[in-house]
């Protein structure tokens, strides 16, 4: 885990534990009343959340490095050494020192950047 992923674990757990301290000293009602706020305000962030991740993308870097080799054999078969990506990649990437790849009985091989 991540030390931002330990942030966010712990101030979550923290916030659970607060709030069900708070619980402890209300009344009914009241306790039904902050749980319907917070549980309003906690979807909105959520959903603002997840808008904000789907219109992030997928920035970043990647790089492959001193890779083993690789062999396919058969006709959907792939062998790969290097980098494969599945549509457009924002960012930048990096392929060095891969390996050998071999394709056998109409298999595919790749030992560098391969887009699909």
């Amino acid at each position: 885990m991540s030390g931002r992923q330990r942030l966010v674990a712990g101030l979550t757990g923290l916030a659970v534990a607060v709030l069900a301290g708070v619980f402890c000293f209300l009344s009914w009602d009241r306790a039904n009343q902050v749980a319907g706020i917070v549980s309003a305000v906690v979807g909105v962030v959520a959903l603002g959340t997840g808008v904000l991740a789907l219109m992030s993308g997928r920035d970043g870097s990647a790089r492959v490095a001193n890779t083993g080799r690789a062999t396919a054999v058969g006709a959907s078969s792939h062998a790969n050494t290097g980098l494969t990506v599945h549509g457009s990649v924002q960012g930048s990437m990096e392929v060095d020192g891969t390996a050998e790849a071999r394709a056998e009985d109409g298999g595919r091989a790749n030992t560098g950047y391969d887009q699909l």
